[in-house]
């Protein structure tokens, strides 16, 4: 099959996999599309909390800018020589969980530890309300 084709096919079924998940968690939470997000968010965060280290550059109604500066998912990938399997399985997720915001919150998530950055930049929007 070849690395790409495999990459490639476990990169979509992941994804579809997360996107689900995700969905359907935020189905089960009462509120706006924002609340959704925050919710999972605040869940996510506390369970890779202890995991990582966070800077917050930026927090307001409009903005949460943060970089992670230390990730010990980066490292547990990067020794198993997979770090595009970390990117898939830890660094993509964000994103799902951000879907959940259904247009009320959107994510650029630029450079990864995993893929070689001196840091993780995570830079969320969020609509007016």
């Amino acid at each position: 099959m070849g690395r790409d084709k495999a990459d490639a096919l476990v990169k979509q079924a992941l994804h579809d996999w997360s996107k689900q998940l995700f969905g359907a968690i935020g189905d089960g939470i009462e509120g706006s599309p924002r609340r959704k997000w925050a919710t999972i968010q605040g869940v996510w965060g506390e369970v890779s909390g202890r995991e990582v280290e966070v800077e917050v550059l930026r927090q307001d109604k409009e903005t949460l800018d943060m970089d992670v500066t230390r990730c010990r998912f980066a490292g547990f990938f990067r020794t198993l020589g997979e770090p595009e399997l970390g990117a898939l399985l830890i660094c993509e997720v964000d994103f799902d969980i951000a879907a959940t915001g259904e247009g009320e919150v959107s994510l650029e998530h630029a450079q990864t530890i995993v893929q070689g950055a001196p840091s993780c930049a995570f830079r969320y929007r969020f609509a007016p309300r």
